[in-house]
């Protein structure tokens, strides 16, 4: 590394600051984080003084470094999330090789073998020495110089392919000798040597060098030459014609390089013409060309998904069809190249042609898209087209193509594709081809057969974890492998990354490497390797993003929830639903978002924490902040609408109105869609909910406001895990702050959750604490409904009198104060008559209580207070009114999301369409009762489901019902298993 201001070097000798600067450099223009230099100086050993290091280190170089060409701009930036290096394009002579060589590309797909000599030659004239070779690298930095060298070996082989053409075989051969000693492994390389000593004249040094190649080739890598090599080595001894030189060019060509110019190479991110590691194959020596890197060798899972494709290339091509196409796409890092490679090697032999393969660079680091009128000059060079043959105009050489494939059968790969243009001139014709084509974005307007290739299951992640560290080590450790499985989130690239670092430190446990993973602050800089990052995967769709949608996914890391809809990502952005929609849209095309349906977005675990430190780089902590606030503040008017809509008689709860009431959108346009959007967004609602508890108090209050907006829709779709966690934040934040009533309230629905969990002592002194914190503050009502919560659990406990007297005292209180909760008491003191055997008083107080909820507009009691009612006219015997009623109620239920109260109706209609001669019917609620206690996890449900279900098919003659009868008394004999004895007097009475 050298680095020189006003033709004077500047020497940086302390090798620390070398590693600090290179990496600055290697992200000119962008902020690096801190923890990412510290890692890339000590590794994972940093002394405790490393940040304090960093800074001396960067006051150094500050004081180093050449002004900044623009006087107003710093050259080296300070922010919070890190350090940034400004770098103009012609201050740094890697920017001039990526120009150059780029020129290069240009000039080589319009057939100008002159000007493309020319650029090359600059281009690799301004390599000096190895790259970094004077700098201690770290992970990072050992990617980015492995990246470097396979770019600059790609612009060797081009230039030297040119130097072929043009009949400069001494040249090539002075510049390839020092190549392939360098770069022994480089197939290619030997290649090409061999092609430019035999037509020296040196037939001797062309054989000589493919038994070199083959020498290294098994004492480095244990291995024989490729298939190409061979081939090659063979028309050398035959002296096929094929391997002479081509005609002379039309044209004059360009004076060779002064001699005195820069000699030795190195590094760069660019692709061959035939791929990584592969010779260069002409189709005049009587064979096509064989382009397919090497598939990896370990790969794990995509069986269905290989198998497809298998099945689809491996077809006989149907007469006057096309080709056979399929378009592999998916979140960047998922390992869909590595698919369609493996399975383009399983089904090779059916491509007898040839097969080629090309990396378009739609989502390399630091690399254009490729041109198909480039991507077009490589795939006719290889097909046997001489350089100075392949047409200048893309339509011509889109033709040539055509004719080159016509009535033969090849493979093609297009990996990394941009988009369906780059593409579509890269489509044979013929039938007798196929294509591979790999992207992150789906290219719906391309005729091919779309592939989705998504995360790996956790099984997968932990074989792969196995066939990367040893199975030895994780057979060790089985649960911290699925931890660190757990930590990279299903992403191939993330388990690639951990496997390489575990193979490269034995001395690591999984255990440890699982807790460092476990720091979500350090995990991307501990998902990188030589060569890997997936941080860099990222930032290549970041970076084709528009500055509103750049801004829009940086949001995502501000809300830790696990997806969202439109309403709160326009709160946050602070715009409009329609621009919102648009970024959100331009978010899932560039892979960075999936779309989970009904205009929900979820974004990876991974990516958050990506979204999280872009935010941290470019938005200031005030605006984040307000963000945040915007996004609770909507979620909260949502949550109010939803709650208006299903309960209107309490209207007004949850807290004061931080963005005012607005009508019911589309979103929310009635109770139906009001009770399925809550039912959706309440594991979200909890997510949102534990992040505001870490904040601070006016950030707190949504977790308190919330609770009671959602606790019912909680309770009755049966989602008792998030309630549970909902109720320890809100009980949590009410003790902070103080708030005795929200503290009552809570203690509430943590005694119901304790009563569900078999503790009934525990649920008595949690209510009863609640009604002497009710007293406290001279809450008269809540006083009452204390009462009649204490009711309740009298009446689960099987205590009948002590529930009357709790449910009566109650309903005095309420009725005083003119209350809106008077539908709910009234509801459960039906439910102790039923309990009681007064059936029929059961069934009026139960009418009784449908008015007044109905009156109220109170759709989740009245769906409870239908089902109540339609058991009671069971045990009373008046079939067809409680099928009506029964019919009724779960209509309620299911407008309401109440699968409480679902499955009840439908075990208690089952029984009266048994008793009307009807078990099919019967059957077809039964099977969703199981459905529903499965789902919701209620063990007596699942039991008294299981015995009903075994009576209806032993009624129908079917033989599963012994299966049935037989699970049914085993879920019986638990002694913990709270039977309700009105729905057993009903199951099981003989009326």
């Amino acid at each position: 590394m050298r680095i020189q201001a006003g033709g004077s070097a500047v020497r940086i000798t302390a090798p620390k600051q070398r590693t600090v600067l290179a990496m600055l450099l290697a992200r000119a223009g962008h902020v690096v984080p801190i923890r990412s230099l510290v890692t890339e100086v000590w590794d994972d050993r940093p002394p405790r003084s490393a940040v304090a290091n960093l800074r001396t280190y960067l006051t150094q170089l500050r004081k180093l470094l050449p002004p900044s060409a623009d006087p107003a701009a710093e050259r080296l930036v300070t922010s919070e999330a890190g350090y940034l290096l400004r770098v103009g394009p012609g201050e740094f002579d890697l920017f001039q090789f990526e120009e150059l060589s780029g020129h290069g590309g240009r000039a080589l797909a319009r057939r100008d073998l002159g000007a493309a000599l020319d650029a090359y030659s600059r281009a690799l004239s301004l390599w000096e020495g190895m790259a970094a070779e004077d700098v201690p690298l770290g992970p990072t930095l050992r990617e980015v110089v492995a990246r470097l060298t396979d770019r600059y070996l790609g612009v060797v082989e081009e230039h030297t392919e040119i130097q072929l053409a043009l009949g400069r075989y001494p040249a090539a051969v002075g510049r390839l000798r020092e190549v392939v000693a360098q770069y022994p492994l480089r197939e290619r390389l030997h290649g090409q040597l061999m092609v430019a000593l035999y037509r020296s004249g040196d037939m001797v040094g062309a054989l000589e060098a493919f038994a070199v190649a083959r020498r290294v080739l098994a004492e480095e890598l244990g291995i024989d030459p490729g298939p190409d090599l061979l081939r090659l080595h063979q028309a050398v001894l035959r002296r096929d014609a094929s391997l002479l030189a081509p005609p002379p060019p039309a044209t004059p060509a360009p004076p060779e390089p002064s001699p005195a110019a820069p000699g030795p190479l190195l590094p760069g991110p660019l692709q061959p013409a035939a791929g990584p590691g592969c010779v260069q194959a002409r189709c005049a020596g009587g064979f096509g060309p064989r382009q397919l890197p090497l598939a990896p060798k370990v790969f794990v899972g995509r069986t269905a998904e290989l198998a497809r494709l298998r099945t689809v290339l491996t077809a006989a091509p149907e007469s006057g069809a096309g080709p056979a196409v399929l378009a592999l796409h998916g979140p960047g890092g998922v390992g869909k190249s590595a698919l369609a490679l493996r399975a383009a090697h399983a089904v090779a032999d059916h491509y007898p042609d040839g097969q080629l393969y090309v990396d378009l660079q739609g989502s390399s680091p630091g690399l254009p898209a490729l041109s198909p009128a480039e991507a077009l000059g490589r795939f006719l060079r290889a097909l046997g087209v001489a350089p100075d043959g392949v047409p200048a105009a893309p339509a011509e050489a889109a033709a040539l193509y055509q004719s080159s494939l016509a009535g033969r059968r090849v493979l093609v790969v297009l990996d990394n594709a941009v988009g369906a243009a780059q593409v579509a001139p890269l489509l044979p014709a013929g039938g007798g081809c196929a294509v591979l084509v790999t992207s992150r974005a789906a290219l719906t307007t391309v005729d091919a057969v779309p592939v989705a290739v998504g995360l790996l299951g956790e099984a997968d992640c932990v074989r792969m974890l196995a066939a990367l560290a040893g199975e030895a080590r994780l057979a060790a450790e089985p649960e911290a492998a699925a931890e660190i499985a757990r930590w990279c989130g299903g992403h191939p690239l993330a388990l690639r990354i951990a496997g390489a670092r575990l193979a490269a430190r034995p001395d690591w446990s999984f255990a440890r490497f699982g807790e460092r993973l476990r720091d979500q602050r350090g995990r991307l800089d501990e998902l990188q390797a030589a060569g890997l990052s997936l941080r860099s995967c990222f930032e290549v769709g970041y970076g084709t993003l528009t500055g509103a949608a750049q801004a829009v996914f940086r949001l995502f890391g501000v809300l830790e929830v696990p997806e969202m809809g439109v309403e709160p990502v326009a709160a946050m952005a602070g715009t409009g639903h329609k621009a919102a929609e648009a970024a959100l849209d331009e978010l899932a095309e560039a892979r960075l978002l999936e779309p989970v349906g009904d205009g929900r977005f979820r974004v990876y675990d991974l990516l958050r924490l990506f979204a999280a430190e872009l935010a941290a780089a470019h938005d200031p902590p005030r605006e984040r902040a307000r963000a945040l606030r915007r996004a609770l503040d909507a979620y909260l008017d949502l949550c109010r609408q939803t709650h208006d809509l299903l309960q209107p008689h309490l209207r007004g709860g949850g807290g004061r109105r931080r963005g005012g009431g607005r009508e019911p959108g589309p979103l929310l346009s009635g109770p139906v869609a009001a009770a399925r959007w809550l039912d959706t967004e309440l594991r979200c609602l909890v997510a949102a909910a534990a992040q505001a508890a870490r904040g601070e108090p006016d950030v707190a209050r949504f977790v308190t406001e919330l609770m009671p907006l959602v606790k019912s829709a909680a309770m009755k779709g049966g989602h008792w895990r998030e309630l549970e966690t909902l109720s320890r934040l809100a009980i949590s934040v009410a003790r902070r702050e103080g708030d005795r009533a929200t503290e009552a309230a809570t203690l509430v629905t943590l005694g119901l959750l304790e009563w569900r969990g078999g503790q009934a002592e525990a649920a008595r002194d949690l209510m009863s604490r609640a009604l002497g914190l009710w007293r406290e503050v001279d809450d008269r009502e809540s006083e009452g409904l204390a009462l009649h919560n204490l009711g309740w659990l009298s009446m689960r406990t099987g205590d009948l009198g002590a529930a009357l007297d709790h449910i009566t005292a109650s309903l005095r209180l309420l009725e005083a104060r003119g209350s809106s909760r008077l539908g709910l008491v009234g509801h459960d003191l039906g439910e102790v008559l039923l309990r009681l055997g007064r059936h029929a008083e059961a069934a009026d107080r139960f009418e009784h209580c449908l008015a007044v909820r109905r009156a109220d507009g109170d759709l989740y009691g009245e769906s409870i207070t239908l089902a109540a009612l339609g058991r009671a006219y069971g045990l009373l015997d008046q079939r067809d009114r409680a099928l009506a009623t029964l019919d009724e109620a779960l209509a309620r239920c299911r407008d309401t999301g109440n699968r409480e109260d679902e499955w009840e109706a439908l075990l208690a209609r089952s029984e009266i369409l048994l008793r009307q001669g009807d078990p099919a019917a019967a059957e077809a609620d039964l099977v969703r009762v199981l459905e529903l206690t499965a789902r919701i996890g209620d063990a007596y449900g699942q039991a008294a489901g299981a015995r009903q279900l075994a009576r209806v098919r032993s009624a129908m003659a079917d033989p599963r019902a012994d299966a049935d009868a037989r699970r049914a008394g085993e879920l019986f004999a638990d002694r913990a298993l709270r039977r309700d004895p009105a729905l057993e007097r009903l199951l099981t009475g003989r009326l």
